[in-house]
């Protein structure tokens, strides 16, 4: 798609529609092919066909180059039709209907570059600080996560978050939860809407919000997976705000990240252990700091940066495609002549007038409004493979991130004509889809432990750094098979078509 549907406007007078040199007519219809299959990145060969009663005959294919792009050309007995039906053997013998639309409709229209409404829907840093100042309350109030155990300054921060809410158009809200075995659901995440609406005692509508409504509400937990923890009469399940991650608006809603436990605080959701987890790995670097006659660190923080892959395919060939619809993948087809051997597709340009270029701009630009900071994009190596990936930060908020970015993805290339594939393997015989998690860790104050460098400036110890490698290299030791647990699933196992270390490879290196 990246290369074959990134096709010029059809107007005679665009300057990338004026002739250009054809290939030489003597060519026989096998050498054709040939120069199809080196000259397209994506998509390595392209059969044009025609109608013929019932039956579908192919033809020789008409072609003029641009550049290294081929464009097939309408013959004479195909003027009239609407549809150019075009054989793509890398999408597993789907076809691509274009119509004139698809020349004209996607034309890069660039604009002055400009901040504005960057980071305005997500409550947080300046903009959460102009409507809590009316509360009597600073952005620091909102960052000591203490608020939560405090009844008064919770009401506070429910009418700042409201006032910023439905300033900005909202009329709905949420708690945000990652419920378990959430994986095959669209957005991977669970939610509720309800209408900021409530009537006075004169009967007149008002907006209203309280603490007690963003600290915590109550929801049917008995149909969600739980692993046996409870029976359907103790079904109540239980929802709490989650201060480590920010609040943030799409569309009329605002969404409250939140945790998912049973009334008994059993973890029903995948953002409670996760959580838990980072708790232990702090007071055991505490506990390690102090060991080593530290005694200024009150805890570690997890940062990860997690890079996004995905696979853009024109929606029509997925609609035809029942396997891609029900897993994600295909399950059956054949390879092409041309697939990633040549790693050309990798970092390669993106196409400026086609429909996956104004996608990924897109894209950008809705994470950028609820304050996610996806910077990279570019080509991954599989043709058709694309990959986002944001500046680094702290696990918790990373992983509320990552779930919107993946959403956003879906619901953004569905306006384009298009479906993101995140599955991780749609296609036998080349890479699949990963999703590299850069880990680090950190002290509260920011100080990193991988850097040997600030460590060492931080506390005066040259020492520190060899024993945090050691801890971390005894740990991987330890629970190598932990982390192949939570590592392996079919999907992962067999991801990569020998690009890269496959997952089950586990290594460290000290550089």
């Amino acid at each position: 798609l990246g290369d074959f549907c990134a096709i010029p406007g059809r107007d005679p007078h665009s300057p990338q529609a004026q002739p250009r040199p054809h290939p030489p007519r003597a060519f026989p219809f096998h050498t054709h092919i040939k120069m199809i299959s080196s000259a397209i990145q994506t998509t390595p060969v392209a059969v044009r066909t025609s109608q013929v009663g019932k039956r579908t005959t192919a033809v020789q294919p008409n072609v003029r180059f641009m550049g290294r792009m081929p464009v097939p050309q309408r013959s004479a007995d195909l003027q009239g039709r609407k549809a150019l039906q075009v054989k793509n053997s890398f999408s597993r013998d789907m076809y691509l209907s274009m119509d004139d639309t698809m020349f004209n409709k996607y034309q890069d229209t660039s604009a002055p570059a400009s901040l504005d409404g960057i980071g305005e829907n997500v409550f947080k840093g300046a903009v959460a600080d102009r409507y809590l100042k009316t509360q009597g309350l600073t952005v620091a109030d909102l960052d000591d996560h203490t608020w939560v155990k405090d009844f008064a300054k919770a009401d506070k921060i429910a009418k700042a978050v409201a006032a910023w809410a439905t300033d900005r158009g909202a009329s709905s809200w949420c708690h945000w939860f990652q419920p378990m075995a959430a994986t095959y659901r669209h957005g991977q995440t669970a939610q509720v809407q309800n209408a900021l609406l409530t009537f006075g005692d004169d009967g007149k509508p008002k907006f209203n919000f309280s603490g007690k409504q963003l600290l915590q509400s109550e929801t049917d937990g008995s149909s969600y997976p739980n692993g046996g923890m409870r029976a359907t009469h103790t079904a109540a399940a239980y929802l709490t705000v989650d201060p480590e991650s920010p609040i943030f608006l799409r569309g009329d809603s605002f969404f409250v990240p939140a945790l998912f436990v049973s009334w008994k605080g059993d973890a029903l959701d995948e953002k409670t252990p996760l959580h838990r987890a980072c708790q232990a790995m702090s007071r055991a670097g505490s506990r390690m700091f102090k060991a080593c006659g530290v005694d200024s660190v009150d805890g570690l923080v997890n940062n990860i940066g997690l890079e996004q892959e995905l696979f853009l395919i024109p929606r029509e060939c997925y609609f035809k495609r029942m396997d891609l619809q029900l897993t994600g993948r295909t399950v059956m087809g054949k390879m092409p002549p041309r697939g990633q051997e040549g790693s050309d597709h990798y970092m390669g340009p993106i196409n400026t007038s086609g429909p996956a270029w104004n996608a990924m701009k897109e894209i950008q630009a809705e994470c950028f409004k609820i304050g996610i900071p996806l910077i990279t994009r570019h080509r991954e190596v599989a043709p058709n493979q694309y990959e986002f990936a944001p500046m680094f930060g702290t696990v918790v908020g990373q992983i509320d991130n990552n779930l919107m970015v993946m959403q956003i993805m879906e619901e953004v290339a569905a306006k384009h004509g298009l479906v993101a594939l995140l599955q991780e393997k749609p296609f036998a015989g080349i890479n699949g889809s990963g999703k590299h998690n850069n880990w680090s860790l950190a002290t509260k104050c920011g100080v990193q432990l991988l850097n040997p460098g600030s460590l060492t400036k931080a506390f005066g110890k040259s020492e520190l750094f060899p024993i945090v490698m050691a801890c971390m290299l005894t740990a991987i030791d330890k629970y190598g098979d932990l982390m192949r647990m939570g590592i392996a699933t079919p999907g992962n196992d067999f991801r990569l078509g020998g690009m890269e270390a496959s997952p089950p490879v586990m290594s460290t290196y000290l550089g």
